[in-house]
């Protein structure tokens, strides 16, 4: 295996830690947000929630540093909210 080769199994090698570590983080807030389904539910509280859909974009926006532009976070988030919603 030539050096580049070395070099870009190094690479791919933490990309796909850091994928299993996503995964796992995800299904972590998929029962959470199932935990605070139940609970709206047994309360009687509205599930959907839009100024905490908010809050979490303004979070997430204020936390991003980059490379990835605010719009390309906010794309990734409407989709995992949106599974999200489902489950909720």
């Amino acid at each position: 295996m030539s050096e580049i080769e070395k070099k870009i199994e190094e690479l791919r090698e933490q990309v796909d830690e850091i994928d299993e570590k996503m995964v796992g983080l995800l299904n972590e807030r998929a029962q959470i947000a199932l935990a605070i389904r139940k609970f709206k539910e047994e309360k009687g509280i509205p599930i959907y929630d839009p100024e905490r859909e908010k809050e979490i974009y303004r979070k997430l926006l204020a936390n991003n540093s980059g490379p990835l532009s605010n719009e390309a976070i906010r794309e990734i988030y409407k989709k995992i909210l949106h599974y999200m919603k489902d489950m909720e």
